[in-house]
């Protein structure tokens, strides 16, 4: 409208004398007329052109291969005399800038070529005058010949959406976001448009344009006037090929060329019974059923049956009942003989009781003490389990990490900046200069510490142990890759104080560190901010830092709220026996110590949560020694109890001979002897132990082993000796009451745990083995060592008791009541087990866990591996696992992509990077890449990474 119309009046009265002729077949400039000399800082070559408004030139017969190569559509068809407003060397600079965005763009050719296009058009098109206006050179006079600083291209907004749309779906594998990241400035793709496309590749300020060209974009009813006519076309769209020799983008890289795909079904709806719960609605249905159904039966068999116990009716038993009778007896028998022999002889049998634990409980020596997680609680012919051995099998364990999460004490209001080039934007209380300079405080302290290895007699610094990916053979501590917030300033501490003054949108002011990192959230991938500071966003150790690894606890995608700074460090990892996890883990010892002592210097201000990667064996281990005294005080209480409870007190002057202190001890040992046993034998065995077992078995041995003493000891305190009994053989007779009953009840115990074993949860079968034979060895010392020790109690006191008993009917229909009810909570269990459970209450991982779940935004990284046998140098195998241009469109890596698209569903938050699709960007002829050692280095060979 108006405006246009006076902006357009404005423009050409200043610069109406650059390029007076806008017509066909003219430049606007052609030739180079060296470096721009308002660039100092500039990343390639910032080589500008002339000042040309003139005809253009034929292109040479030399040169017409070049520009068939560069822009095959300036190239006459019809074998005529080519014009162009380029000269060669433009040209070769234009080759170079057409191959660097070939690196972020080569995956979708359509995108590629539109790129391509774009600037061939606007240094290399014959009609370049039509479109292209210059509006200021070197020394601000009109003189042909001089260097062009700046000047305005003008597009079609048509045109320029077409060519954008080609674009905005272009992944970069390397960093799991998308190409236009790296190439729209502050806005990155998620805020990215085809004016702020445009505008950053005409911004001096990226370090790649070598002069500023302001992008005009026109509708496409707006005439400009004075001759211009703005460009136009008709890019290639994503899912079409520029030509017959290349293929249309996959659909990882647009959504056009996808295959209609359905969303995967959600979770099922809970089972409801109108609108309540339906496995609580049936479980009361059916405990009322079964309760009619036992009242009426015991109703119907007579009017007191609800009250008294069933009178039993003498009839002949049959043959079942016979023989379960006989073998009571038999077995009964059998054990009265056995009591009253070693009644007879205790000290023998105590002696050959104890012989035989101590030697078993030897086996100890050969104890092996699982502490790893994955050791533990992962079967070991599990699909993960098995997946994860193939993959540290032929790649290595994976990194190891350590973590600090650094949150303000108490966080106040948001405090808002106002950038001269990037806008307002508001930055949390913990995102700020004090905090920045204690974080990298901190890293300055962890990369100059040291850690000694006593086993190798040496110091272990961060280099020594690191993932440093760009230089691991002789990795410094800067090239360690560490991730924070620190990093876009390649943890140096001028950098993160340096300002610069800056002017922007008609004011003045400075850009500092702010400024820097607002930019570097939305183009982690940046070499050079546009701000007047010119600084990198990558990290030292030259990877980048993304915002959503650096930061946590952020609404939407606004990073500079964040409430959470995360500091990650990557470790190598190393096998068991490797000596080098000797020195990981002795540095992360000392990276603890270090976080600790940051956490109470920062008390003040800071809340710091952290983790290494031994943390939770450590905690693990921690838990079991501090769970020693408890241990023993419980084992204390328990003796003091069955001492106390199993004596009859008649004065204070017998209470020590009634006290029952032998026989409360004596069944401690026992109980102690039989777990002990049970831990040697199965270690001779070569079954390893773990923590678990240490603490848990104690106790359900020791539960056990007190009933069948009280069982035992009560029995024999309230049967009184028959007339000629000796004491041996009153032994033996109690014995064999209640024996079977011992032997039964410990029997079915062992049979429940031998089942437990049959699970492939490792923790779970080391524990029910050990378990089992425990209570089997504590069965059989109790029938030797305790009979032995009763029997020298026995020569001190007599004793007596009595019984009790209760009514059924009640107790029935609570059994009922219960089992039902547990039958409904076991229906609401979750499967898992939270790392959090196996923590002390006092384990600085419990504040890690909370933060990591409040504040982090990403998990762990997940691993697609193909297994022996794939062919990858055939076509069809390479096929079914890229995902550029030409792939299959149900290959492995975009079948990823689908998934991420259903995040709810899959848990995975961006596309696989695939080292395929790398290998294959690096076989592109476009790509300008090292493949082999130039001539001029004399061997010609092929050019590793690291050379």
């Amino acid at each position: 409208g108006l405006a246009l119309v006076l902006g357009w009046l404005w423009l050409w009265a200043g610069s109406a004398q650059l390029t007076p002729i806008h017509r066909a077949g003219y430049c606007a400039f052609y030739g180079s007329c060296g470096r721009n000399p308002e660039l100092n800082n500039s990343l390639v070559s910032a080589e500008v052109p002339c000042l040309s408004n003139s005809p253009a030139r034929n292109a040479s017969a030399a040169m017409l291969p070049l520009l068939r190569s560069v822009c095959p559509e300036l190239v006459r068809d019809d074998g005529g005399a080519t014009p162009v407003c380029c000269s060669p060397s433009q040209l070769l600079a234009l080759q170079l800038s057409v191959a660097l965005s070939g690196t972020v763009l080569s995956r979708c050719p359509s995108c590629a070529r539109n790129f391509a296009n774009l600037h061939c058009n606007n240094i290399c098109s014959p009609d370049q005058s039509l479109f292209v206006n210059v509006t200021r050179v070197a020394d601000g006079g009109a003189a042909a010949g001089l260097p062009v600083l700046e000047y305005q291209s003008f597009y079609r907004q048509s045109y320029a959406d077409a060519a954008f749309e080609s674009c905005i779906g272009v992944r970069l594998p390397a960093s799991g976001g998308f190409a236009l990241d790296t190439m729209c400035g502050i806005y990155g793709a998620r805020l990215c448009t085809a004016q702020r496309w445009l505008d950053f590749q005409g911004d001096t300020g990226n370090g790649l344009a070598p002069l500023r060209i302001r992008f005009q974009l026109l509708p496409d009813d707006a005439e400009p006037g004075a001759g211009i006519e703005p460009l136009s076309g008709s890019p290639w769209p994503c899912q079409g090929s520029p030509d017959a020799e290349q293929q249309p983008c996959s659909c990882q890289d647009c959504a056009a060329s996808c295959s209609p795909i359905s969303a995967p079904p959600g979770p099922a709806p809970p089972f409801l019974l109108g609108s309540a719960d339906g496995a609580l609605v049936l479980c009361v249905l059916l405990f009322a059923f079964f309760a009619l159904v036992f009242l009426t039966s015991i109703t119907c068999g007579g009017s007191d049956a609800a009250t008294s116990a069933p009178i039993a009716v003498a009839k002949k038993p049959g043959c079942a009942a016979r023989v379960s009778a006989g073998s009571h007896r038999a077995v009964a028998r059998l054990f009265a003989r056995w009591g009253a022999a070693v009644a007879s002889h205790p000290v023998p049998v105590l002696a050959a009781a104890a012989a035989v634990t101590v030697g078993l409980a030897a086996g100890l020596h050969r104890l092996q003490l699982t502490t790893d997680p994955v050791e533990l609680w992962s079967a070991p012919d599990s699909r993960a389990r098995t997946e994860k051995e193939f993959f540290d099998r032929h790649f290595g364990p994976f990194m190891r990490t350590c973590q600090v999460i650094v949150t303000a004490r108490q966080p106040g209001p948001p405090v808002p900046y106002r950038s001269e080039v990037l806008g307002s934007k508001n930055f949390s209380s913990v995102l700020n200069a004090e905090v920045l300079r204690a974080l990298l405080e901190l890293q300055e302290e962890l990369a100059e510490m040291s850690a000694w290895v006593e086993e190798d007699g040496r110091a272990v610094r961060l280099e020594d142990v690191c993932y440093a990916p760009l230089n691991p053979g002789n990795a410094s501590s800067a090239d360690c890759c560490v991730n924070s917030v620190t990093q876009y300033f390649q943890n140096n501490r001028t950098r993160l104080e340096m300002r610069a003054e800056q002017s922007g949108g008609g004011s003045s002011g400075t850009a500092d560190w702010r400024d820097h990192v607002m930019y570097c959230v939305n183009s982690p991938l940046s070499f050079m901010d546009i701000t007047a500071l010119e600084m990198s966003c990558m990290a030292a150790y030259g990877g980048p830092v993304f915002p959503y690894i650096a930061f946590g606890g952020y609404p939407g995608s606004e990073y500079t709220e964040a409430a959470a700074l995360i500091l990650t460090y990557s470790l190598n990892n190393f096998p068991a026996g490797d000596a080098r996890r000797r020195w990981v883990l002795s540095w992360e010892q000392r990276f603890l110590q270090a976080v600790r002592s940051f956490q109470s210097a920062h008390s003040h201000n800071l809340s710091v949560s952290f983790m290494a990667e031994r943390s939770l064996e450590d905690e693990l281990s921690r838990t079991t020694a501090q769970d020693l005294p408890v241990f023993a005080t419980s084992y204390l209480l328990v003796f003091l109890y069955i001492a106390l409870a199993l004596g009859e007190y008649s004065a204070w002057g017998s209470l020590w001979v009634e006290s029952k202190l032998t026989l409360a001890l004596g069944g401690i040992a026992v109980v102690l002897g039989a777990v002990l046993a049970a831990m040697g034998a199965l270690a001779l065995l070569g079954l390893p132990s773990s923590l678990v077992i240490l603490e848990v078995v104690p106790f359900l041995v020791l539960a056990v082993g007190a009933d069948n003493i009280f069982i035992f000891v009560q029995e024999f305190q309230q049967s009184e000796r028959a007339v000629g009994e000796t004491r041996e053989q009153h032994i033996g007779r109690v014995l064999g009451q209640v024996a079977p009953s011992m032997m039964l009840c410990s029997l079915s115990e062992v049979i429940c745990f031998c089942l437990g074993s049959l699970s492939s949860m490792p923790a779970v079968r080391t524990f029910a083995l050990t378990a089992a034979v425990s209570i089997a060895f504590d069965f059989l010392l109790q029938m030797s060592a305790f009979v032995a020790l009763l029997a020298l109690d026995a020569r001190r006191q007599e004793v007596r008791g009595g019984g009790t008993h209760g009514l059924w009917v009640p107790q029935v229909l609570l059994f009922l009541a219960l089992a039902f009810c547990g039958l409904y909570l076991m229906l609401q269990l979750e499967v898992g087990l939270d790392q959090e459970l196996s923590m002390p209450t006092d384990s600085y991982m419990l504040q890690y866990f909370a933060d990591m779940a409040r504040y982090l935004q990403v998990g762990l990284p997940t691993f697609f591996v193909t297994t022996a046998g794939f062919d990858f140098s055939s076509t069809a195998g390479t096929n079914a696992v890229c995902s550029s241009a030409g792939c299959d469109n149900d290959s492995l890596t975009q079948t990823i992509q689908y998934a991420t698209l259903f995040p709810n569903v899959s848990f995975l938050a961006i596309p696989a990077t695939s080292w395929l699709d790398d290998f294959l960007d690096w076989l592109s002829p476009t790509a300008r890449c090292c493949r082999v050692h130039s001539a001029a280095n004399g061997s010609g060979g092929f050019c590793a990474s690291t050379d």
